[in-house]
C-alpha cells in the first residue's frame, strides 16, 4: 500500500547506504533518487540539522550527499521545544546503554540519533534507517522503544512501490 502523506526521516547510515550502494549517476537507481526528490517536493522527507552536521563531518572521498543536502536545505530541521525535551530524554535514558557513542560525547559532538527520535515522536515521521535491527541498543529498538515507527531500507523501496524490473 502507497502512503502518500506519510513524512519519513532520514538518518545518516540510510544515506550514506543510498550513496555507496546505489550510485545517483547510475541510471538503474535512478527511481530511488527521484522518489526521493518527489517525496521532498511533497514536504514528506526531513532530516536534522544533526544529520546533516555527520554528513559534512565525512572526511571520505565519497562527496555527493554533501552536494545532494546542500541543494536540498527544505528539509534539513532544526529542533523545535518538544522534540528536544524528547531528545533529552533519550540521552539521559540511555547514558548507559552502549546506545550512545562516549567517544563523539567526549569530543564534544552530538549524535543525530536521539535528536532524530524527539523530532520522529513528536512529529510523527517514519524513521528510515540502515542501523541493525538485532541488538536493544542500536537506533531502531530504541526509536521504537519510544513509539517511533521505523523503516529499514528494503520497506521503504516495498511502500513506495520501487522495484528493479528488468527491460526487454
Amino acid at each position: 500500500m502507497l502512503f502518500p502523506f506519510r513524512t519519513y526521516c532520514l538518518d545518516t547510515s540510510f544515506l550514506i547506504y543510498l550513496e555507496m550502494n546505489f550510485k545517483p549517476d547510475n541510471p538503474v537507481f535512478s527511481a530511488i533518487w527521484k522518489e526521493l526528490d518527489d517525496l521532498i517536493s511533497q514536504g514528506c522527507l526531513m532530516t536534522s540539522t544533526f544529520v546533516q552536521e555527520e554528513i559534512e563531518a565525512y572526511q571520505g572521498k565519497e562527496t555527493y550527499l554533501k552536494k545532494w543536502l546542500k541543494k536540498r536545505k527544505q528539509i534539513i530541521r532544526q529542533m523545535d521545544a518538544p522534540s528536544l525535551i524528547l531528545a533529552q530524554k533519550v540521552i539521559n535514558e540511555h547514558q548507559n546503554t552502549g546506545f550512545l557513542k562516549p567517544k563523539k560525547w567526549e569530543a564534544n559532538k552530538n549524535e543525530a540519533d536521539p535528536y532524530l527520535i524527539g523530532l520522529c515522536k513528536t512529529h510523527s515521521w517514519v524513521l528510515l534507517t540502515r542501523e541493525s535491527d538485532d541488538r536493544v541498543n542500536r537506533l531502531p529498538m530504541v526509536a521504537r522503544s519510544y513509539g517511533v515507527e521505523v523503516l529499514p531500507f528494503v520497506q521503504f523501496l516495498e511502500e513506495r512501490k520501487l522495484k528493479m524490473v528488468k527491460v526487454e
